[in-house]
């Protein structure tokens, strides 16, 4: 299939903010019907390509072939009139037929107590409900969406994949990133990790890279650094340039088994490291 034939393709992109070259090169592909998600650490370019997947941003090297007419976007922090209520905002952003869907989904997202209250009243899971009520309602072939569980609850995030799952059946794409994999085989076709300003198409690694940190591990002499190596053989690390210190890699919820297993190797620093 060619790129011109292609729902979504992405090739060579660049983008910079002043010097700071986020995107250097980036291809990336997307077919109708397809739910992919991409994740990466914090800064690494992920809402500036879903701006220019969206058309948000149009000022950017490389082409872009799209195949879609319209698409709904939540990116970054959902905006609303605080001094209106949540009906209102509602009517305000959408039309008349889109409305009733998204009052529907609104409802089931739990909010019928709070839809003639203000806005401004609203917890964060709230206001992220009301977002997704009015992007899911939108009769888009395309659906991106930034973060769309953050501070939701269990039940809610159950009612947003199923509703991601309905979108797919239905011949919708679904662009999604985030930091939350822990449900992703449930909706998910794929995962790119977006690091160094380009897209990884390895969903496995991807997972694995994404939830990893580096952390620095300083010791009061090679003695300790060589024992707390021996005991730490099953995961990731490297020495330094600075004879007594370790670079591991590890999840952070691991770094407490870390610490425990060498907190008598003569501990005498510990940093996290930025990548």
């Amino acid at each position: 299939m060619s790129s011109s034939e292609k729902f979504i393709s992405l090739q060579n992109i660049t983008k910079s903010y002043n010097k700071n070259h986020v995107l250097k090169g980036l291809n990336f592909e997307c077919d109708r019907g397809q739910n992919l998600v991409i994740t990466g650490k914090n800064g690494a370019g992920k809402s500036t390509l879903l701006k220019i997947i969206s058309g948000f941003i149009v000022n950017f090297g490389g082409s872009y072939a799209r195949n879609f007419n319209n698409v709904s976007a939540i990116i970054e922090t959902p905006a609303f009139m605080n001094g209106f209520t949540g009906h209102e905002n509602l009517e305000y952003i959408l039309d008349k037929s889109t409305y009733a869907k998204a009052l529907d989904l609104a409802i089931a997202f739990g909010l019928l107590d709070y839809l003639d209250k203000s806005v401004h009243k609203y917890s964060t899971g709230m206001k992220q409900k009301l977002a997704l009520s009015a992007a899911f309602a939108r009769d888009a072939d395309l659906f991106v969406l930034d973060e769309p569980f953050d501070s939701l609850d269990h039940e809610s995030v159950t009612i947003a994949i199923d509703i991601i799952n309905s979108l797919r059946k239905n011949a919708k794409s679904v662009i999604i990133v985030t930091h939350n994999l822990s449900r992703i085989s449930d909706y998910c076709d794929e995962v790119l990790l977006l690091k160094d300003g380009i897209l990884q198409s390895d969903s496995e690694n991807a997972i694995s890279d994404a939830n990893l940190t580096t952390y620095r591990i300083s010791f009061l002499n090679n003695t300790g650094r060589d024992n707390a190596l021996a005991r730490l053989g099953d995961f990731s690390i490297k020495k330094t340039e600075t004879e007594n210190d370790i670079l591991i890699r590890v999840n952070p919820d691991n770094i407490g088994l870390v610490m425990k297993r060498i907190v008598d190797c003569s501990l005498a620093g510990f940093t996290e490291e930025n990548d």
